[in-house]
């Protein structure tokens, strides 16, 4: 299957590359639950140095992803709450929780880098020295919906200080040389190939 990006052609079968070998994804997973026992789906964002993302950069992300103020006076369903480093996001009926975090996701990050299938996700993997994770805490929320709304919200983020992200409940990881944009692309649109 082809889908037309940006006058690019990108194939459904190089983001499935980006899927992880099974013994990894456990490790890197955090020993995520089945998926039915999910109670929240999750985007991890590796960035290169720590990044705590302000109030002002969520809600402009936010109302770029939604094309709605995320005053909370215009629609009382779009607001942003953060009080020292909690941070949670209403959108509408989604509930988001911004983690940030100045450790790389894994202790041994270089034990990781050289378990992954793919150099793009090694050299990304090795880049990272902090994460951001987005988390969509509605319980009711089906996967496709979820990463989605993660997605509408996360794309705006993405900088050159991010170097990919990673899905732990798909055990996907993509880096960001493009792989990253299009695939949250891919979230927005329901079209990620998910298995």
């Amino acid at each position: 299957m082809v889908n037309e990006r940006n006058g690019n052609c990108v194939r459904h079968s190089k983001l499935n590359e980006m899927k992880l070998p099974s013994w990894l994804s456990a490790i890197l997973g955090r020993n995520q639950p089945k998926d039915e026992e999910v109670i929240f789906r999750s985007v991890v964002f590796l960035m290169r140095k720590f990044q705590f993302f302000q109030a002002d950069e969520l809600r402009a992300a936010g109302e770029k992803g939604w094309r709605k103020r995320f005053d909370g006076v215009e629609d009382p369903m779009y607001f942003v709450v953060q009080q020292g480093t909690v941070t949670m996001m209403k959108a509408g009926p989604f509930v988001l929780h911004i983690l940030h975090s100045n450790k790389p996701y894994i202790d041994d990050p270089e034990f990781v880098a050289t378990q992954l299938p793919q150099e793009e996700q090694r050299k990304a993997w090795r880049a990272h020295t902090a994460w951001v994770s987005i988390d969509l805490m509605n319980k009711d929320v089906d996967k496709v919906t979820a990463y989605a709304a993660i997605a509408r919200l996360g794309r705006n983020l993405v900088d050159a200080n991010c170097v990919g992200i990673y899905l732990p409940g798909e055990h996907m990881m993509m880096p960001n040389d493009g792989t990253a944009d299009t695939g949250m692309q891919f979230m927005i649109d329901g079209e990620l190939p998910f298995q």
